[in-house]
């Protein structure tokens, strides 16, 4: 059964009433009010060439970046979209294509030896969840030196919840993604210390995005999510 409050019709507001957030403008269509440039990745001044399209596997030396096609396919892929009521974001990543032959299908598990293709990283938080509560700069310093020197991947935004003093991040519920073991060992909403890394506490309410340039960015997200708040009567007091 079809309940129709949450049919879309046309150019007629979609509202839901039991998270205003998730509602729209519009109907049938979601209404991005400005978009961010992404942070473009950057393999510092060692590299100097593209591996060969036939020999990925160089761009682990040094000197060799991956090859052209999969950079250019990266950069194309990626997009910062601020949407009425949330954030949209690609950083996406690499994998290997599919094998074109029965006998690399075979031997490489499905995957091709030497063609790379693109892995979508699609991420969207909306206004009100809690990550949403500190927007801050966050870019490493001597940002420009470091990108020269060893690479980087532009400016960085922090998306981030914290409490006690701003000592510790608000965990994730048990069941969020990335979650692992504490998802069937722990029966109870973690914290984390400021200090600990993403690798060992992946459950931290935080997120980063890189941009091109994170003062603009971090003015338009801030802007957006209050104005939204506001409109939705989810501002806190």
């Amino acid at each position: 059964m079809v309940v129709s409050a949450y049919v879309t019709t046309g150019g007629k507001p979609y509202i839901v009433e039991d998270r205003p957030m998730i509602s729209r403008s519009s109907g049938d269509r979601v209404k991005i009010t400005h978009t961010i440039q992404p942070g473009s990745d950057e393999t510092g001044c060692l590299t100097c060439f593209y591996a060969p399209p036939d020999h990925p596997i160089l761009a682990k030396c040094p000197c060799f970046d991956f090859p052209e096609y999969i950079v250019n396919e990266i950069r194309a892929s990626q997009y910062i979209y601020i949407r009425e009521n949330s954030i949209e974001y690609n950083q996406p990543t690499l994998q290997p294509a599919k094998a074109n032959s029965a006998s690399t299908t075979c031997l490489c598990c499905g995957h091709s030896p030497t063609a790379l293709t693109v892995r979508d990283n699609i991420t969207t938080i909306h206004f009100d969840d809690m990550i949403m509560d500190g927007i801050r700069n966050d870019t490493r310093p001597c940002n420009p030196l470091q990108t020269f020197c060893c690479g980087g991947r532009g400016e960085e935004v922090r998306l981030e919840s914290r409490f006690c003093g701003e000592m510790c991040y608000r965990g994730r519920s048990i069941g969020a993604e990335n979650c692992g073991l504490l998802n069937s060992c722990c029966c109870c909403v973690p914290c984390v210390p400021v200090g600990c890394p993403v690798c060992l506490c992946p459950c931290a309410a935080r997120k980063t995005i890189y941009v091109e340039d994170a003062k603009t960015s971090v003015r338009i997200i801030r802007e957006a999510r209050d104005d939204a708040r506001i409109r939705m009567e989810v501002m806190e007091r």
